[in-house]
């Protein structure tokens, strides 16, 4: 209260100015730090002295020099000048406050976004060295994705992390959040939504398939609807394949995996899957990253699988002896096939048409 008092009572920074100017460190000390609360007040009677407080800042001896630093910037901040703002804000190190909440951080702030996403952006394109990075830039942004990853802003996190490039730190937020399938979700929409550039969308989708094959109860949907983006039709048959060798439950995801891929029209994309089917054998197939479905236990009976239509079964069943669990295996194979091929689309769109045209 008495400063607040105290500093509505000021009518010129004249004063505080002059101390810059006195030989005591003390007294120097004393004017930046009340400089430093009434800038947003004097700042152009403050900006007549900026080459003394620039002075300070610049001299390595001076033990508040990055509070001189901070000085300067919030002069410049309000006299427009963003970019000498956000160079001497990032001099100031740990006195510039990344969870202040100011127009003059939150506008800094933002301002060293754009430019540490565009350094990377442009470092992408050109293989530029990553060192060449301002670091002072670079711990400024990891900051903010501390302060927001430690504040529960999981989202924002996510969307920084996205636009700066930095998988690691997309990981590390994606990993704290108490929903991980939903922030997995959010980054796919995301991935699609707001990256332009085509590898590095593809790197972002490589690092959400990862995160999602170390979670115990993968989602094998999102999953294949990432790797049919990356045009990785080999590592989706392998999940079909072995989500067909598990369970009836497993069997039904895989059903449901074929009908959605069928509903993107990647037709080239679905022919692959289906060849390298043909070419897999029950119990083959492997999930990548050393990942396997959690399948329960495999059904031993074809009988008790869903139906889904009048799907032909090993023709020459009867006439010899047939392992059950290939059988089964074959029969679930033949209707993913005729889901991926469009057949069964068509017939359970006709038989809907049919059932609703009766009289």
């Amino acid at each position: 209260m008495a400063a607040a008092v105290a500093t509505a009572t000021v009518s010129s920074a004249g004063g505080i100015l002059a101390m810059l100017h006195e030989p005591a460190e003390e007294l120097k000390l004393h004017a930046l730090a009340s400089l430093n609360s009434v800038v947003h007040l004097f700042y152009p009677e403050i900006s007549t002295s900026i080459p003394a407080i620039e002075s300070m800042y610049e001299d390595d001896e001076f033990d508040q020099r990055q509070l001189a630093g901070l000085v300067v910037s919030k002069v410049f901040y309000y006299l427009g000048e963003l970019n000498d703002a956000l160079s001497y804000a990032l001099g100031a190190g740990p006195l510039f406050d990344v969870s202040e909440d100011s127009d003059y951080a939150q506008a800094l702030l933002a301002k060293a976004l754009d430019e540490y996403a565009s350094f990377k952006t442009r470092a992408s394109k050109a293989m530029e060295e990553e060192e060449n990075v301002d670091p002072r830039l670079e711990t400024i942004v990891e900051r903010m994705l501390e302060r927001c990853i430690l504040d529960g802003k999981y989202q924002q996190a996510m969307g920084m992390a996205v636009e700066c490039r930095r998988l690691d730190k997309l990981e590390e937020a994606i990993a704290r959040c108490a929903n991980i399938h939903g922030a997995l979700s959010y980054c796919i929409n995301l991935s699609h939504q707001y990256v332009s550039h085509r590898e590095y969308r593809s790197e972002v989708l490589r690092c959400l398939v990862k995160i999602y094959q170390t979670l115990p109860h993968p989602d094998y949907l999102s999953i294949c609807q990432c790797l049919m983006v990356l045009g990785e039709p080999e590592t989706v048959a392998n999940i079909l394949d072995t989500l067909l060798s598990g369970s009836q439950d497993d069997a039904l995801i895989a059903y449901q995996i074929a009908f959605d891929l069928v509903e993107n029209e990647n037709q080239a994309f679905l022919l692959n899957v289906g060849n390298r089917l043909d070419s897999q054998t029950p119990g083959q197939s492997a999930l990548p990253v050393d990942q396997t479905v959690n399948a329960g236990t495999t059904s031993t009976e074809p009988a008790g699988d869903v139906q889904m239509g009048d799907d032909a079964t090993t023709s020459n069943r009867n006439a010899h002896p047939v392992d059950p669990n290939e059988a089964a295996h074959a029969d679930r194979l033949a209707k993913l096939k005729a889901i991926l091929s469009g057949e069964k689309s068509i017939q359970l769109t006709l038989q809907f048409l049919y059932s609703h045209n009766r009289q």
